[in-house]
């Protein structure tokens, strides 16, 4: 409903679950599609590990920041963006890849003239 997993949120399922908080703690922490804190109603997903980072994804990274003028993790002030590096996409032949939530459309051989583009698409939505 909140778009993340509030730490109040947790300890009702732990509770309504008959489990330590923890426990619940542990998988919305280890699971990359539950937010732990508030997010833009676009949502970048950058795949940080080797293959796309052999091809740019850390200057993609770099350049979302720049761009977004907000840290990974964060939301811009209008509330539409935040941005993340995540695991695997399994798109390795298409690096550097993203995907955009909410509706998590991909996008693969990201520049940065491709990634301002979609940005500023989203922007004008």
């Amino acid at each position: 409903e909140l778009g993340w997993t509030s730490p109040s949120a947790m300890d009702k399922v732990a509770e309504y679950l008959n489990i330590q908080p923890i426990e619940v703690y542990e998988v919305a922490s280890f699971y990359s599609m539950y937010f732990l804190q508030p997010k833009g109603k676009y949502v970048l997903e950058v795949c940080r590990t080797g293959p796309c980072c052999l091809v740019g994804a850390e200057k993609i990274m770099e350049h979302i920041e720049s761009k977004l003028g907000v840290k990974e993790g964060e939301v811009t002030a209008d509330g539409l963006f935040s941005w993340r590096g995540v695991e695997c996409l399994a798109a390795c032949g298409y690096a550097p890849v993203l995907q955009i939530g909410p509706e998590y459309t991909f996008y693969e051989n990201l520049t940065e003239q491709s990634v301002d583009q979609l940005i500023d698409n989203l922007r004008n939505k």
